[in-house]
């Protein structure tokens, strides 16, 4: 472990956080910023910056279904052009890219030079399923299949499409993203001439070419001439290895971690600018776009240049805090109380690190000594990036979640965060979880949490 520079334990600064709110798309993120923080997380060279992190999700919601049967004309293009998708299909899990390139129409050469950079990447990755299923036809006024009728004709047609696909080594349902393919008649088959994914996020085996990192418990894809840290893997896997002891082994227990090339390449994989990033330390997603019979395809991704700005326990305090919300499906109803999701990983990240209360509640104390004490716990619009009391929103979160282990006991607050979860009204999970696990109403705890802030002051 790299040595820690001395630390003021009265110094205002945030160490981690998470923010989550609503986009319009099945998707869950967590963002892991850099930003004014301790200096015992940071590198001894760059200058002063912190772990801190964003979560925003948004509901799910089903892959879209072919709304009216089909005429028979449609129906036997359709079937057609399944086919063609089923070869594809065999082709990725057969490792057979020939069949693959066979599929594709040799029109554009950029566009072919793309499916074999594709196909690759799909045979270098260790998919043990991928499957396309073929789903809307897009109308004339598309403007997908306006682009690729102009380019290839008139009977060009293109279509939505959804792959289901689970890696080996993970044990959760198929994950299901969405692409948009055009096709052109050829004989008594049908050849693809454009394949674009359409998800909320880009695909890595779409931007780049990938190579494998791999141990027991890490997946990595490491894009283009990226150069991940030496110890990630050991890293990321000491991480699972602990979230595994402490939340239990109904996970994967294994995690897929993504490092681009560079902080631009971040912001393409995310369809974000990356010039917003700069303070970026790492990103955890979860794709809904299945509909719920499909499980989060929980993905880690790196941002090179921010990573590289905290040290070893930074590292660490990051990788635990996420890899719980990836065990734990971090993916609740925006119902679900925050506070409880928020306050259970920070408390796991900060567990047993050696940081003091002082410096992960530093805000929340300098209130209650002003005589600010927080009256209630943080509710999710407390969360949102623009709060200026944002930081106390965490740090009264892991303070709720450190005063029931210390009052009840760790497994305690394993237990009520369980069968909170497990409670179908949300809105009363964590009240319910209380008084079923530890014989107290949320007021109660409220109550108990409030009187040890000002203590603590």
């Amino acid at each position: 472990m790299e040595s820690m520079s001395p630390v003021d334990p009265q110094e205002p600064t945030r160490t981690h956080r998470r923010i989550r709110t609503s986009f319009g798309v099945a998707a869950v993120i967590v963002i892991l910023l850099v930003a004014t923080a301790p200096s015992l997380l940071l590198q001894s060279d760059p200058p002063p910056v912190a772990v801190q992190g964003q979560t925003f999700v948004v509901p799910t919601s089903p892959v879209a279904t072919v709304a009216q049967p089909p005429t028979d004309a449609e129906g036997v293009e359709r079937q057609a052009i399944s086919a063609v998708l089923a070869d594809r299909s065999a082709a990725v899990v057969g490792n057979q890219s020939q069949t693959f390139m066979d599929t594709v129409g040799q029109r554009d050469v950029a566009f072919t030079t793309a499916q074999l950079r594709l196909v690759t990447n799909l045979i270098t990755v260790p998919f043990k399923q991928w499957d396309y299923t073929l789903l809307n036809k897009l109308g004339a006024s598309d403007s997908a299949a306006q682009r690729s009728r102009e380019k290839f004709g008139p009977n060009t047609v293109t279509y939505q499409v959804g792959v289901r696909y689970r890696l080996e080594g993970f044990a959760s349902p198929p994950v299901v993203v969405l692409r948009t393919m055009s096709f052109v008649p050829d004989g008594d088959t049908w050849k693809v001439v454009a394949d674009t994914d359409t998800g909320r996020f880009r695909q890595p085996w779409d931007v780049d070419v990938i190579s494998l990192v791999r141990s027991n418990d890490v997946l990595m894809l490491v894009l283009g001439n990226a150069k991940p840290s030496s110890s990630l893997k050991e890293q990321a896997g000491q991480a699972v290895r602990d979230v595994t002891t402490f939340w239990g082994t109904d996970w994967d227990k294994r995690v897929l971690v993504v490092v681009p090339r560079s902080q631009k390449q971040l912001g393409t994989l995310l369809r974000k600018d990356g010039s917003n990033y700069s303070a970026l330390a790492a990103i955890a997603t979860a794709e809904r776009n299945g509909g719920s019979g499909d499980a989060p395809a929980n993905v880690v991704w790196v941002n090179p240049a921010g990573f590289a700005k905290i040290n070893a326990l930074g590292r660490t305090i990051v990788l635990r805090h996420e890899i719980l919300h990836v065990a734990t499906g971090a993916a609740v109803p925006n119902e679900f109380p925050l506070w409880l999701e928020e306050g259970v990983a920070e408390y796991f990240g900060y567990r047993d690190s050696g940081v003091k209360q002082q410096i992960i509640a530093s805000s929340l104390l300098a209130d209650a000594r002003n005589g600010r004490v927080p009256s209630k716990f943080a509710k999710t619009a407390d969360f949102v990036p623009t709060n200026p009391r944002l930081s106390q929103a965490y740090e009264g979160s892991w303070w709720a979640a450190r005063l029931i282990v210390q009052n009840y006991g760790e497994a305690a607050l394993i237990r009520v965060y369980r069968t909170a979860l497990a409670q179908s009204n949300k809105k009363t999970a964590v009240d319910v979880a209380l008084r079923q696990e530890l014989g107290i109403s949320e007021a109660e705890l409220t109550s108990l949490w409030r009187a040890s802030i000002k203590d603590a002051a």
